[in-house]
């Protein structure tokens, strides 16, 4: 059995704003969400700049009448106020525990997440009277701890928080695919609602990495950016002068459901999501394959994924990380995939991070947003502070400004720490 999935419902929230309207309409105007940050608590970290949340901003609008002012890790409490959205904006809230086709079971939820958040100051509460730490103390003192810490919560807290508080009975899953979390999980999704085990899914991702664990590791590893320079201009992918991504915070959900589900509800469509493509490189943790084998790999299963050809493509939305592997590996992949009549030079491609920072296991959901609503409104988001193109990186990255075009199918990356890679094709609705 294989289904036509199409899109119904969005959300979103992240440092660009709290709604996906907001969110849609600062990527078009190339507004940045990049500000300096100071990570709480530690006054000489490196990393200075990030993409947060507004707490208060949130706090006002999903506050007590939300529900989410109670103890959840910000990532969970950022993903459910991103999939109540969707869910209103499909006029697909279940509820009363049915699915769309009035079956117990046909609407499930797939994301992707990161690790819990954790405070490493709570373990001081293992610490003894003797100056020793022992799991029996931290246990006696459980009281003390902050409910909202990670160390109560599990991976899966955001998929089964979703699933809980919508009522929504059909599968329930949790992907961790570093930063192709999201984009898997939204890959996964639809395959299941082209099978017909499903009807519709809330699919997308939530994150939060602004917090001294991951923050250390990140920079551990080398990612993240410790420059001041550019100020908040500092993500600049695929400039010459990149160096390292932007972290960021927030969520996004989509509301994927089978043609036939959405046109006997009457449900507005935005676009068909049409092919999804994943690999591994097989390669290194921290670097990708130097040639794209697997970034290309990736691409070229979602286009026959979708029976989509090459010379078919408009746009692409690039993972755009502004490190100095991703950009110029990246760039080699998308050649060697439309290396056909040279499609490449014709591709408008965007990178959508130079705005909304780097969400990590999340980044693909946002991501997807901007390339469905791409599709729908003929709009290409700006590439910011592309101001001395690297050689390697050739390509048509819409520099600055937003350009209007005709996008009748575009392609969405994602590619993780890991050498895991996914890639979604999106295109225009047509009954």
């Amino acid at each position: 059995m294989s289904r036509r999935v199409v899109v119904t419902g969005l959300g979103a929230v992240c440092g660009l704003g709290l709604d996906w309207q907001t969110v849609w309409e600062g990527l078009t105007a190339g507004r940045s969400a990049i500000r300096p940050w100071r990570l709480p608590g530690v006054d000489d970290f490196p990393v200075r700049y990030a993409a947060p949340v507004d707490d208060a901003a949130f706090a006002a609008r999903y506050g007590a009448g939300e529900g989410l002012d109670g103890p959840l890790e910000r990532r969970t409490r950022f993903g459910l106020a991103a999939a109540a959205q969707a869910l209103a904006d499909a006029g697909l809230d279940a509820a009363d525990g049915t699915g769309p086709a009035g079956a117990v079971g046909r609407i499930g939820t797939a994301v992707g997440s990161g690790v819990p958040e954790r405070d490493p100051y709570e373990l001081l509460h293992a610490v003894g009277e003797d100056g020793r730490p022992g799991w029996g103390t931290l246990l006696e003192r459980r009281a003390l701890l902050d409910r909202a810490s990670g160390l109560f919560c599990t991976n899966d807290a955001l998929a089964a928080g979703i699933a809980a508080r919508h009522r929504l009975r059909g599968p329930a899953l949790n992907f961790s695919t570093a930063c192709a979390g999201a984009t898997h999980a939204i890959g996964h999704g639809f395959r299941m609602i082209r099978r017909g085990e499903v009807d519709a899914m809330v699919v997308g991702g939530a994150d939060s990495v602004l917090n001294l664990p991951t923050m250390t590791g990140l920079h551990l590893l080398g990612a993240p950016s410790t420059s001041e320079l550019f100020g908040d201009r500092l993500c600049r992918a695929f400039d010459r002068d990149r160096s390292g991504l932007v972290a960021a915070e927030g969520a996004a959900m989509l509301v994927l459901e089978s043609e036939e589900s959405a046109r006997r509800r009457g449900a507005p469509v935005y676009a068909e999501l049409a092919g999804f493509g994943s690999s591994l490189d097989a390669y290194q943790v921290t670097a990708p394959h130097p040639e794209g084998h697997g970034a290309a790999l990736a691409m070229s299963r979602a286009l026959a994924d979708g029976e989509i050809a090459p010379h078919e493509v408009d746009s692409i939305n690039a993972h755009g990380t502004s490190t100095p592997l991703n950009d110029p590996i990246e760039t080699r992949a998308i050649k060697d995939v439309f290396a056909a009549g040279e499609h490449y030079r014709k591709l408008a491609v965007t990178a959508n991070k130079t705005m909304l920072g780097h969400l990590i296991a999340a980044a693909g959901a946002p991501e997807l947003i901007a390339t469905v609503l791409s599709v729908r409104d003929g709009i290409v988001p700006p590439t910011l502070n592309l101001e001395n193109p690297d050689p390697a990186c050739d390509l048509d990255y819409v520099p600055e400004k937003a350009r209007y075009q005709e996008v009748a199918v575009a392609v969405s990356n994602s590619f993780g720490f890991g050498g895991l890679n996914a890639s979604l094709v999106v295109r225009g609705y047509e009954h």
